[in-house]
């Protein structure tokens, strides 16, 4: 019987393995998370309303709210919190407030925390975005998995 991969499969054994190619130095699991930090990010009071929340999300296009209180990191109001927790619901959004919403006290890493850490809690806890702080808890910026995708993206596209 005649196996229409079998050239494919011949050719591909024979091809000897270059030791000569160099992709350069790309982003390796223990590099610091502050390679992948941009300056778009949002932290909000977590007393304003629902309303001026979501505004700013569709404004600015990010997919998530870091919230905070005297300088700490209080929650975390994403795109899933608006599918699940306010859609069909029948909100004002000019009564409620994001505080009820939220999620309360999440998980966040620091600037020099490795990405393969990143990646490991986002996969393990579900997340899409991990809230960055600073040694007080003061929110410097959040990272996605879309950052690390669109990192990856750009260097091997170069």
């Amino acid at each position: 019987m005649y196996d229409i991969y079998s050239d494919e499969l011949d050719e591909m054994y024979k091809m000897k393995k270059n030791d000569s190619l160099n992709l350069g130095k790309g982003i390796s699991p223990q590099d610091p998370i502050k390679t992948l930090l941009g300056d778009k990010f949002i932290v909000l009071n977590e007393k304003v309303t629902l309303r001026e929340a979501i505004d700013k999300i569709q404004k600015q296009h990010v997919g998530c709210i870091l919230l905070e209180n005297d300088d700490k990191l209080t929650g975390i109001f994403t795109e899933r919190d608006i599918v699940q927790k306010i859609v069909g619901k029948r909100h004002d959004l000019d009564k409620e407030y994001i505080i009820d919403y939220m999620t309360i006290r999440p998980d966040a890493l620091r600037q020099n925390d490795a990405i393969g850490f990143a990646l490991n809690k986002m996969i393990e806890g579900g997340y899409r975005h991990i809230p960055i702080t600073n040694k007080s808890g003061k929110p410097v910026g959040v990272i996605s998995m879309q950052d690390i995708i669109n990192h990856l993206g750009d260097y091997f596209y170069e």
